[in-house]
């Protein structure tokens, strides 16, 4: 991946240049907005985004593939916001229009697009002018489900942007339609974004956790992660990691090695380890993966969710994909080794000893946990934590949020959403 003239900037002057393309951009950008708005929304155009301009994957893909697979994709303008690395990249099938995320003309799409996807706020956009006009929806995915960690309003550390709480709030009252996946999350939605009402709930489950009641889905992607990491004949372990807010790297210290060892020796068979980072620290990878460790770096891999439909075990620290990797059935075991600092920093929704992963403070914790892993006992504990918390994944939720797009844009049944 080629690198951009910004990249070779100090970085004292790329915060500064930075820093005076957001005023410019808070000063002008919300001019072609108000020009944008006048022109007629178009009933058949969805506008998707996932994880503010990134590849294509998380729920807005699933929801994509499956108005691709009804054969409903002609009616559409199906417009996907990405940013440049990953429009360079590509990837996206050619029934999806893609434009650049933060352009003029992503601003354009947003304004004249019947139904926007997200699994994100709205918040860059907001602050640029954004506003949903009369007779547009906005459908919020997000981007975890029976996550721990505590998100938006829940956060005080984040509260204290002021610019960043009233944009937030402005993104969350857009909101026409909140798609759940249980209980839990339901009540997540109303206590971490603002007026959340009854009525915009979807407990509809998440579509990119469809792929996991789907055995041939899960085939395809074992063998496309493994073609992709040259990997073919083995077991696969995925470490994957939170991101930090002070971007540090020590909490990643895995002994990979070590890790192999015992994996092998509890589960049998011949390893291969893959590491996906967070989005937001995607090029830290060198940071955290030691030269010479035979470790591949998946963390520039579009969907985790086939890195987790191809993976055997799983290892992360407070991140989402823990739960929705669980729907697997197969062993999750956390590695946090920063619990105090995080819980300071972030906090958690309920203790990382009430879920139904082992839990290890440091690697020889980790390697203990692995040795003495328990199937019957895991299985029973993971059965019990989705009925606690109302979970209702089936694979059927991309079905679920389509047949609500398909609604919102039929004229006249709106009314009947």
């Amino acid at each position: 991946m080629k690198k951009y003239w910004t990249e070779y900037l100090p970085p004292p002057l790329f915060d500064f240049l930075y820093q005076i393309k957001a005023l410019l951009c808070k000063i002008f950008f919300p001019m072609p907005f108000a020009v944008f708005k006048r022109f007629p929304i178009q009933n058949g155009k969805i506008v998707f985004d996932n994880y503010r301009g990134k590849g294509f994957g998380c729920n807005p893909k699933y929801m994509a593939q499956e108005l691709i697979k009804r054969g409903t994709a002609g009616k559409y303008d199906m417009v996907w916001l990405a940013n440049r690395r990953d429009m360079e990249r590509g990837g996206f099938p050619p029934e999806i229009r893609v434009v650049r995320y933060s352009s003029m003309k992503s601003l354009y799409e947003h304004a004249t697009a019947k139904v926007w996807v997200s699994n994100y706020d709205k918040v860059y956009y907001v602050r640029r002018g954004l506003r949903k006009r009369k007779g547009q929806f906005f459908i919020q995915t997000w981007h975890g489900s029976l996550g721990i960690k505590k998100i938006e309003n829940t956060v005080s550390t984040l509260k204290q942007d002021k610019s960043w709480l009233r944009a937030s709030i402005a993104s969350s009252r857009m909101t026409d339609f909140w798609i759940s996946n249980s209980n839990f999350e339901t009540n997540v939605y109303k206590t971490a974004f603002w007026d959340v009402k009854d009525e915009s709930m979807r407990l509809y489950g998440h579509p990119r956790n469809d792929i996991f009641f789907d055995a041939e889905g899960m085939c395809r992607a074992r063998q496309k992660v493994a073609a992709a990491y040259g990997v073919e004949g083995k077991k696969l372990l995925l470490y994957a990691p939170t991101f930090r807010e002070d971007y540090r790297t020590d909490c990643y210290e895995l002994d990979f090695s070590n890790l192999v060892k015992h994996i092998k020796n509890r589960f049998g068979g011949e390893w291969a380890v893959l590491v996906r980072l967070h989005p937001r620290v995607r090029d830290m990878a060198n940071a955290v993966i030691p030269p010479g460790a035979g470790v591949a770096d998946a963390t520039q891999y579009a969907d985790i969710q086939e890195l987790l439909a191809a993976a055997d075990c799983l290892i992360t620290d407070y991140s989402s994909c823990a739960f929705d990797f669980m729907l697997t059935r197969r062993p999750v075991f956390l590695f946090a080794t920063d619990i105090q600092k995080y819980n300071t920093e972030r906090g958690f929704y309920y203790p990382l000893e009430a879920t139904p992963f082992p839990l290890a403070h440091n690697n020889a914790e980790l390697m203990k946990n692995i040795d003495a892993f328990d199937e019957t006992a895991y299985l029973q504990k993971v059965g019990a934590f989705l009925k606690e918390k109302g979970c209702m994944e089936d694979g059927h939720a991309s079905k679920r949020v389509v047949d609500l797009i398909e609604r919102l844009t039929r004229p006249l049944e709106n009314s009947n959403c």
